[in-house]
């Protein structure tokens, strides 16, 4: 038969059998909340509705489909409840399939009906893999469903000898639909598949293919633009192609749920666990987009590359369990010593629980690839069951709120804009001021942008903006009103000066709020220091943030609230050297309190500026940092950066947090509140990050790999008088924990954390 006539009977065939799994009808409960809309929205956005059993998994036992009987046994015995299966590889179908033709010559035909038994019998749930954008009959049969990764309309050929794989498909156009109808046929034939998983769900950050062409015209009357972030164009097709990215999971969720409601997508999500991805610029997939799948998860990895001794893989889980709204994440730590090359060299077997508790601590659930090497194997098994013993207490939980941390996705992306710079530009600030929360245990929730609404910030007492350039009118009016009503604000730097499209403003939005005015940046050469030029406002080019790293003096205001406690033994009123990002700010009357100034270091007859203010918006307190000491603290720190961040935080909420741990500065501590039939409690995670070989190594290529572990004795957690306490349990280990009974509240005393352990302290 002639290829096109083979092509086109082959579509007539696929067509009607298009037909026979398209029958379903969307379930009605599928949604959740609705979510902030984003430009290009075409309904209103909601989360999805998570099936029960998901809630109650603690993540992946992954490589199940790849062990023989009796390590599956054992796996099963040491609690992986979810495994994958594969279904669909880059090559073949693995099961008789009326969409794809070619059938693995590798697997027999009974194999996934044999392991379906298995997994079944054993109790762990299937995971059905199927790669959504490798698909070799898919890319051969149909070249306009290719990726096309640059501005042209020339289609990309591949060599199917040489790489019998294909290449990329786009999933925004018609393979979309047929990667949908794959997975609905495999659940039609397959009923007992619980979840499905894609390594690779995303967009890839631009496509030119002729369907994304047509579409992109249709919907905005323009042309795809070439891929450059400093181009508005552009900036404005990566939302619209969010949409498309995440319509496509909307849709698939309504199929597949139609056929199967209590079916879930528990699938790879690109996130700050594999640091790269959160430098990937154009972004592949947008944050928001977490929300439409019931559990994401995301790879862990703590090796050089990937920022293993900083804060980030903290920060990395934290913002990974935001991005479902605080709903079932999880997280996959990584067995690696170094990233390169990769390898398990002399791994420590005890790194592997501090790395799936680490996950534990900051809300997302630890999966694992069960299967390792012998010498690693048991020590797996005993730290799966360490995770079984505190599964209690891991799931169906909720972060207490006092402090929220802004994560913005469109900040990082549309303000960072460049793979190579975005972590000095935008990240250093989240991660500084994360910093500064974990070290001096204050309460902190990182939300997402989406969540800077009235209903959202109403659960907290003060809001962290580090640096979160991007905001629409609605976010802007949410956190106006937030503040009036008596919330704390504290913000940095170029903070609402930026729309969601990352298009300047001639002002901050949020001017009034800060009590002052933009008057453009702050460099170190003296005679600099004049107003940008009025055409700012229309285009900035790509070296605005590049004159922002410079060198300054900093002097605090000594009867400020900034000079609390160690403050006035590390400072008090001397000058002290800051280095980092600066904005020339000019306040709007008196009103402004200066906390700090900042001039340019060395410089004679240096002008000084604010550096830190203090304003009064309604009922709320604002502070403002012109002088981005958070990105400081994460780039080049000062241990005086993170006591300035800390009292202007505690400042601005009016108030101390409700529950204040006492411990070393490697103590992680988190606050979770679990609903039960017995009423409330709270969960206090503590988490022993102390490394003692730490920054030994030549730093950038420095890893953790803790072989030993030091207790910490006699951690202090003081609750106050809001909350009625009955009864307080050291948590796996079933200590009771005496109730120290102040006139302000309630103290308990954790006698010794080794690695992990929880103080959960039951309500009356």
């Amino acid at each position: 038969m002639p290829a096109t006539l083979f092509i086109r009977s082959n579509i007539i065939w696929i067509t009607a059998c298009l037909t026979l799994v398209t029958n379903a009808q969307e379930p009605a409960t599928i949604w959740d909340r609705e979510i902030l809309a984003q430009p290009f929205d075409k309904e209103a956005f909601r989360q999805i509705a998570i099936p029960e059993w998901v809630q109650d998994t603690l993540g992946c036992g992954y490589t199940l489909s790849v062990m023989d009987h009796e390590h599956r046994e054992q796996a099963a015995a040491h609690g992986a409840r979810l495994s994958e299966m594969g279904f669909v590889d880059p090559f073949y179908a693995y099961y008789d399939s009326q969409l794809l033709k070619r059938h693995s010559p590798h697997v027999p035909p009974d194999r996934l009906t044999t392991d379906i038994a298995e997994y079944k019998r054993l109790g762990v749930r299937i995971l059905g893999v199927y790669p959504p954008c490798l698909q070799a009959e898919a890319y051969e049969l149909h070249p306009d469903w290719r990726r096309i990764a640059t501005n042209t309309t020339e289609i990309p050929q591949t060599d199917m000898v040489k790489f019998p794989h294909g290449g990329m498909l786009c999933l925004l156009g018609p393979y979309g639909d047929f990667f949908i109808d794959v997975l609905a046929e495999i659940l039609t034939k397959f009923p007992d598949v619980d979840a499905f998983s894609f390594d690779g769900l995303h967009y890839g950050g631009v496509c030119y293919c002729k369907h994304c062409r047509k579409n992109y015209r249709d919907n905005t009357g323009a042309d795809i633009p070439p891929p450059d972030l400093n181009d508005p164009a552009f900036r404005r097709y990566q939302h619209w192609a969010d949409r498309r990215m995440e319509d496509l999971v909307r849709r698939m969720q309504i199929r597949l749920k139609g056929i199967k409601p209590e079916v879930a997508l528990v699938t790879w999500t690109t996130n700050a666990g594999r640091f790269g991805h959160f430098l990937s610029i154009p972004r592949n997939m947008p944050a928001r987009m977490n929300l439409l799948l019931d559990a994401p998860d995301q790879e862990l990895w703590l090796d050089e590359s990937n920022r293993g001794t900083t804060i980030v893989p903290a920060f990395a889980n934290a913002y990974i369990w935001a991005c479902t709204n605080h709903r079932v994440a999880f997280s996959e730590p990584y067995i690696l010593t170094h990233g390169n090359p990769y390898g398990k060299d002399s791994f420590p077997p005890s790194e592997i629980l501090r790395r799936m508790l680490l996950a534990a601590t900051y809300g997302a659930s630890p999966s694992i690839a069960v299967i390792q090497p012998p010498n690693l194997q048991q020590e797996l098994y005993n730290c799966m069951d360490e995770l079984q013993r505190r599964k209690e207490w891991l799931i169906r939980k909720q972060p207490e709120p006092w402090a929220a941390l802004v994560m913005s996705d469109n900040t990082r992306n549309f303000y960072g804009r460049s793979s190579g710079q975005v972590e000095e530009r935008y990240l250093a600030n989240v991660f500084g001021t994360f910093r500064a929360a974990v070290e001096e245990h204050l309460p902190l929730t990182v939300i997402n942008d989406w969540n800077l609404t009235a209903a959202d910030l109403s659960r907290y007492k003060v809001l962290l903006l580090a640096n979160t350039a991007c905001l629409d009118e609605r976010q802007v009016a949410a956190v106006k009103e937030f503040v009036a009503n008596g919330g704390g604000l504290v913000a940095s730097l170029d903070t609402s000066l930026f729309d969601e499209f990352g298009t300047p403003r001639d002002n901050f939005a949020l001017a009034d709020v800060f009590g002052v005015d933009y008057r453009g940046l702050l460099t170190t050469t003296a005679d600099k220091t004049e107003q940008l030029d009025v055409n700012f406002a229309q285009a900035i080019g790509p070296d605005y943030w590049e004159k922002r790293k410079d060198v300054f003096d900093f002097r605090q205001d000594p009867t400020s609230v900034l000079n609390q406690g160690k403050m006035r033994t590390y400072v008090n009123d001397q000058i002290v050297t800051f280095k980092g990002p600066a904005v020339k700010v000019e306040p709007r009357s008196a009103d402004p309190l200066p906390l700090a100034t900042i001039s340019v270091k060395s410089a004679p007859h240096a002008v000084t500026y604010p550096g830190v203010t203090s304003h009064q918006y309604g009922k709320g307190r604002v502070v403002y940092f012109a002088a981005g000491l958070d990105a400081g603290y994460y780039l080049y720190a000062y241990p005086y950066q993170r006591l300035a961040l800390k009292h202007a935080i505690t400042w601005a909420a009016h108030e101390t947090p409700p529950v204040q741990v006492t411990a070393p500065m490697c103590v992680h501590s988190t606050i979770m509140r679990q609903q039960t039939a017995a009423g409330s409690r709270l969960v206090v995670h503590l988490f022993n990050d102390l490394n003692t070989t730490a920054h030994h190594a030549l730093p950038i290529d420095d890893v953790p790999l803790r072989e030993e572990t030091i207790p910490i004795h006699n951690i202090q957690i003081a609750l106050d008088a809001r909350y009625a306490v009955s009864r307080a349990m050291q948590q796996p280990e079933g200590i009771e924990l005496p109730l120290n009974r102040t006139a302000n509240g309630v103290i308990i005393t954790v006698p010794q954390l080794d690695i992990h352990t929880m103080a959960v302290v039951e309500l009356e």
